[in-house]
């Protein structure tokens, strides 16, 4: 392959396009083929399947109506009084009853003969009367049994699905024999309705097809089954081949009683099935054509293309090297190289946003703080915020701190302190500080959110529940209890401190009046208290009580106060 070695880049980018693209155009073209005639086959399979299925609930609806059309038929009185032996009526009125009953029930073929078999009557007035029939099928089975029968036969060369019925008065005073005919109006109805060609024939006649006279002619010479379909397996498809036109064909025995036995033959055309892959084929084939044709002129530009770009690359790289984070490419272009210049440039600017996020995480704790200088820029000021503000503190922490080893008194803040923050962070809370066994939260800031006061209400409760599961694990002699005080209203939020060193936090009335209010929740004996303002937000979802109004220290305006009004627990009450 010393070659290949020595060959020019556009030489081996052209030679492996055109051996791609030769490739992929002979492998689409033979899984499409493979594929597409697989379906193919298994759909048009399955439609003539559905054509047999179809072809059987036909027959057993006629029958079931020609049985119940001859019973009726059978039980009519006047029939009865026409049919007895001792009447007097001729044979033309036999001929003109029988007529009227024809057209009443719709059927193709109607006929009236005594106990014995003998033909009284004929709707259609072609057989003369005294004739048996006896031995047609199903009349011999009435006369044999006494009872209704069916049966597909023959008559004068036509075949019919027939049902004859015995006429009591009481014994049997004669039968009832009514068919429809099997036709070519029959078989193009079926066609019509499956898209299948249907004929019905036996080993020496055909009786209907809904093929044209030429192609039947050609499908089954003279008129009758060929040896060879006759030997196909029954229920089993198979590809027959008519004037160059492949047909998938399906052979089904009828139960009738005729001399030779009787097939319906379902057929539909597989190279009409086949057709919009053939268009669809050629298509790919003159696109592929095209498409190597093109190959040249595009390979030589795509070398020329690919070589500027990767030096602008390679450079860039180097510079990245060195430490210079800001350098970018720009490259604007749709192909693998501007994926690749873009991709460049993503990453380098995720490395240069770790750089900002290790400088930002020095200066604050919280993701939300951090997300929020990073958008903004890590400066000095605020801005006003609406915002809902949490203080939570431990009630009798002094006493309780106490009788603890130092230790033991860490693991315990530790723990519960992790539970109650990860509440307020379920709930979108943003934590600002920790003040001994106090714990500030912000709800609204720094991330703006339109439900900030039902949050911080929603994340009060939950560490209500957090602290009486914690009481109950624990089981110590005294319950823990807390107290929350929740105030919703305009904060100013931003960063406070000196550029090397910032702390995001909130300050205003708002947070003075939280505060204040976390303080009274011990004399109100209630483990939460919130504002009126918060109350509004909230009313809708929690039940609340009001417990009047107090005159917060450092506000000349009354306060009014609210607090929950069931409590996951009655350990937590004050």
């Amino acid at each position: 392959m010393r070659w290949w070695a020595r060959s020019r880049l556009r030489t081996k980018i052209f030679l492996a396009f055109s051996a791609l693209i030769l490739a992929v155009l002979l492998a689409t073209l033979g899984i499409t083929q493979f594929v597409i005639s697989r379906q193919i086959q298994n759909t048009l399979r399955q439609e003539l399947r559905t054509t047999g299925q179809v072809f059987q609930q036909l027959l057993r609806e006629r029958a079931e109506r020609l049985r119940t059309n001859s019973t009726l038929l059978a039980g009519d009185f006047a029939l009865k009084k026409v049919m007895a032996p001792a009447s007097d009526y001729d044979a033309e009125t036999l001929v003109s009853v029988a007529l009227n009953y024809q057209q009443r029930v719709g059927v193709d073929l109607l006929w009236i003969t005594d106990e014995a078999g003998n033909l009284r009557a004929d709707a259609t007035g072609q057989l003369q009367s005294g004739r048996s029939v006896a031995s047609l099928s199903p009349l011999a089975e009435a006369l044999k049994t006494g009872e209704a029968a069916t049966a597909i036969s023959a008559v004068s060369s036509t075949l019919f699905q027939l049902v004859a019925v015995p006429v009591l008065g009481p014994d049997v005073i004669g039968f009832l024999l009514l068919g429809e005919e099997i036709n070519t109006a029959l078989v193009q109805q079926l066609e019509k309705d499956t898209g299948s060609q249907v004929s019905f024939l036996t080993r020496t006649q055909m009786f209907a097809s809904s093929w044209s006279s030429p192609a039947q002619a050609r499908m089954f010479p003279d008129d009758r089954l060929p040896a060879d379909l006759a030997q196909k397996p029954p229920h089993e498809t198979f590809l027959l081949t008519l004037a160059g036109e492949r047909l998938l064909s399906l052979i089904v025995p009828v139960d009738a009683r005729l001399p030779a036995p009787l097939f319906v033959v379902m057929q539909r055309s597989y190279d009409a099935a086949l057709e919009p892959f053939y268009t669809l084929r050629r298509r790919i084939a003159g696109i592929g054509i095209g498409a190597l044709l093109m190959t040249l002129s595009l390979g030589i530009g795509l070398a020329n293309g690919i070589t500027a770009p990767v030096r602008t690359l390679v450079a860039g790289m180097q510079e990245v090297v060195r430490g210079n984070l800001r350098q970018r490419l720009h490259v604007h272009r749709e192909d693998e190289i501007g994926f690749l210049s873009r991709s460049f440039d993503d990453m380098v600017a995720g490395l240069e946003e770790k750089e900002k996020i290790r400088d930002v995480m020095q200066k604050v704790v919280s993701p939300e703080i951090a997300h929020e200088l990073l958008q903004r820029g890590v400066t000095l000021g605020g801005e006003m915020r609406d915002a809902t503000i949490l203080f939570a503190d431990i009630r009798g922490f002094t006493t309780l701190s106490e009788g603890m080893p130092p230790p033991e008194l860490l693991g315990f803040l530790n723990e519960y302190f992790s539970r109650i923050s990860r509440v307020i962070e379920q709930e979108k809370g943003v934590i600002d500080k920790y003040i001994g066994d106090e714990v500030m939260a912000i709800f609204g800031a720094p991330l703006p959110s339109a439900d900030h006061a039902l949050r911080a209400v929603a994340a009060a409760v939950g560490m209500l529940q957090e602290l009486a599961r914690l009481n109950h694990e624990q089981q110590r002699p005294t319950p823990l209890r807390i107290g929350i005080g929740i105030a919703t209203g305009p904060v100013v939020a931003g960063n406070v401190g000196s550029p090397e060193r910032l702390n995001y936090t909130v300050l205003g009335d708002t947070v003075n009046v939280a505060s204040r209010l976390q303080g009274l929740t011990k004399e109100y004996r209630v483990p939460l208290l919130m504002t009126g303002a918060t109350y509004e937000h909230v009313a809708a979802r929690f039940a609340c009580r009001l417990l009047g109004k107090v005159a917060v220290r450092g506000r000349q305006q009354e306060t009014t106060l609210y607090t929950i009004e069931m409590w996951p627990d009655d350990t937590m009450t004050q």
